[in-house]
C-alpha cells in the first residue's frame, strides 16, 4: 500500500505531472481577478435566469403559477411567451452588460454575487414549488388560483390548462 494513498493532497501531487497542477495552477489565479469572478458569476446569472424563464413557461402554459414580481406580471399580461422570453432576456444582458463592462469594480463585483444570491434562492424557491405542486390535483390549484390576483397562466401550445401534470425528475 502506498503510503499516501488516501489523501487528496498527494494524489494531486501525484497527478501533477499528467496535467493537473498546470490546470490549477491556471484556474486558481484567475479566481484571484475580480474580472475573472465577475464574468464567471454573470455566467452563472445567465444559467439560472434561463432555468427561471424555462421553468416560468412550462409552468404558465400548463397550469398556471403565483408571480409576485409586478414587472413579469405586466409581461405575461401579453398571452405572448415570445415577449416574455424577449423581456427576461433583454433584462438580463442589460444588467449582465452593466456589470462586465466595470467588471474591475467593487462594485460589480458585489452586484454579481447579489445576482447570483437572488437566483440561487429562486432557483431553491422553484424546487420547493415543484416539490409542492408535484401531486397537486389541476381541480385544486384552479381553486386556488381563483380570486388571486398574483395567478397567471398563459395559453400554451394545444396544452392549455388542465390538459396534466408536469412531471420534473
Amino acid at each position: 500500500m502506498h503510503p499516501h494513498q488516501g489523501n487528496p493532497v498527494s494524489t494531486l501531487a501525484e497527478l501533477s505531472g499528467s496535467g493537473v497542477q498546470s490546470l490549477v495552477h491556471t484556474v486558481f489565479p484567475l479566481l484571484t481577478r475580480r474580472g475573472c469572478r465577475v464574468l464567471m458569476l454573470v455566467l452563472a446569472i445567465a444559467a439560472m435566469s434561463a432555468v427561471d424563464l424555462y421553468l416560468t413557461l412550462l409552468y404558465l402554459t400548463n397550469v398556471g403559477m403565483n408571480e409576485m414580481n409586478p414587472l413579469a406580471r405586466a409581461m405575461i399580461e401579453y398571452q405572448s411567451p415570445g415577449v416574455l422570453a424577449v423581456w427576461k432576456a433583454a433584462t438580463v444582458v442589460l444588467c449582465s452588460g452593466i456589470l462586465l463592462i466595470i467588471r474591475k469594480q467593487r462594485s460589480a463585483e458585489i452586484g454579481a454575487w447579489v445576482g447570483c444570491l437572488v437566483l440561487g434562492w429562486l432557483m431553491s424557491h422553484w424546487m420547493v414549488f415543484i416539490h409542492e405542486t408535484r401531486d397537486m390535483d389541476l381541480q385544486i390549484v384552479h381553486e386556488i388560483a381563483r380570486g388571486d390576483p398574483t395567478w397567471v397562466a398563459m395559453p400554451g401550445s394545444g396544452n392549455g390548462l388542465g390538459s396534466g401534470p408536469i412531471v420534473i425528475d
